[in-house]
């Protein structure tokens, strides 16, 4: 089965397009220009006409577009106008130039994967340069909201059973005063088993504040984008793009577009992040995940340092370490200062046998000879809070 289009392309989307009130050509440019290549239904009420209207826009403004209708998962794989029901949602759309895919839906339980698999199957199978996108719950979610006993048990059951094209998830791990402990260990599991089932996977992660989670700085946002990278994802999508209306419960507010509709601060810092991956998205996207590893405290569910890695020894704490390879067998090693407050001088001690090491610039994507003493076999390298840099040791 040929990849999907979007599956080709670093994948920068996010949740909540502009409400259809505020479905415009100006609004869609402004999408376009924080560097955003994918756009997913707004949080409300969809319709034909509306996605129509969001298709015309995104070709217009150069992106995709994943749209929703809920007559994709209406109909279950017995019933027998399943097959009469999906074409007639591909004659609404598979013939739009900009159609990204379809979205099927959000956090299912386990049992929804049988109807899921049928659909996604029927899907590809009409229309394989499109993706059926289904994003999944992350590990805190409760085993009654999964429908399996754990959460390793419920990826492995997605994939075995409807097997994605890509498999997303969310999770947000910023809270007012801490971070979410078991965040590492949710890009374990979920690494493990799309190496295994050789699948690409993106992360959705916060630039919102609501309920118990902070309003994520420049750090904050750079330190998820980063540590998502560093596990070898193949996109990232934001949580969320246009700020949901204001509830008591929630407390919606300050998303990268503001309740007033107007850019935040985000904006501003996304679309100077966004530029970054663009310009690493070539190496990053013919990259193949080897190993991940931690220095100390080491996160729940990660590894440490040991004698699998080409990086033989750091001694600085919090820093990860992301181990990759192109199919010319050359090694790529990340390098991310899990510190949200203290600027890191790191220095890691090389595998023999490496005689150079470069650096794939994060403005032109081009790799660059970077400081580094042979004799020794020791990498130095200073990194912000949160940030992360994309090395290549030969």
């Amino acid at each position: 089965m040929p990849q999907p289009d979007v599956c080709k392309q670093f994948l920068v989307s996010f949740w909540c397009a502009p409400p259809e009130e505020e479905t415009s050509l100006e609004r869609y440019r402004e999408i376009a220009e924080c560097g955003f290549n994918v756009a997913l239904p707004p949080c409300g009420a969809w319709s034909v006409d509306l996605n129509r209207r969001i298709l015309d826009l995104c070709q217009q403004t150069g992106m995709k577009a994943i749209i929703g209708d809920g007559r994709v998962t209406a109909k279950s794989p017995n019933d027998p106008d399943f097959a009469r029901n999906l074409d007639a949602v591909l004659t609404d759309y598979a013939h739009h130039p900009a159609l990204g895919g379809y979205f099927l839906v959000d956090e299912p339980n386990a049992s929804a994967f049988p109807l899921l698999g049928a659909v996604n199957r029927y899907l590809l199978q009409k229309d394989p340069k499109r993706l059926p996108y289904v994003n999944l719950f992350p590990n805190y979610a409760s085993e009654a909201q999964l429908g399996t006993p754990t959460y390793d048990e419920h990826v492995s059951r997605y994939i075995r059973e409807v097997q994605p094209a890509l498999v997303s998830w969310d999770h947000y791990a910023l809270f007012e005063n801490d971070e979410r402990d078991i965040y590492f260990e949710n890009l374990e599991i979920v690494r493990r088993h799309c190496l295994q089932a050789k699948l690409a996977w993106v992360q959705i992660v916060l630039s919102v504040p609501h309920g118990p989670y902070r309003d994520p700085n420049e750090v904050d946002l750079h330190w998820q984008a980063y540590t998502t990278l560093a596990y070898g994802a193949t996109g990232i999508l934001w949580f969320t793009y246009w700020t949901p209306p204001y509830d008591a419960q929630w407390r919606w507010r300050n998303a990268i577009i503001n309740e007033k509709g107007l850019p935040s601060s985000k904006y501003t810092i996304l679309k100077d992040l966004h530029a970054r991956i663009r310009a690493l998205a070539p190496v990053q996207m013919r990259l193949r995940s080897l190993g991940v590893y931690h220095t100390p405290p080491v996160p729940k569910g990660a590894t440490a340092l040991d004698s699998r890695s080409p990086v033989k020894q750091c001694d600085t704490e919090e820093v990860l370490i992301g181990w990759l390879r192109d199919a010319q067998r050359r090694d790529y090693l990340w390098v991310v200062n899990r510190s949200f407050r203290e600027r890191r001088r790191v220095a890691l001690r090389l595998r023999p046998g490496v005689r150079e090491v470069g650096e794939v610039d994060q403005v032109d994507g081009l790799v660059r000879p970077v400081r580094y003493a042979a004799s020794s076999h020791i990498l130095h390298t200073t990194l912000s809070p949160g940030a992360g840099r994309l090395f290549l040791p030969v």
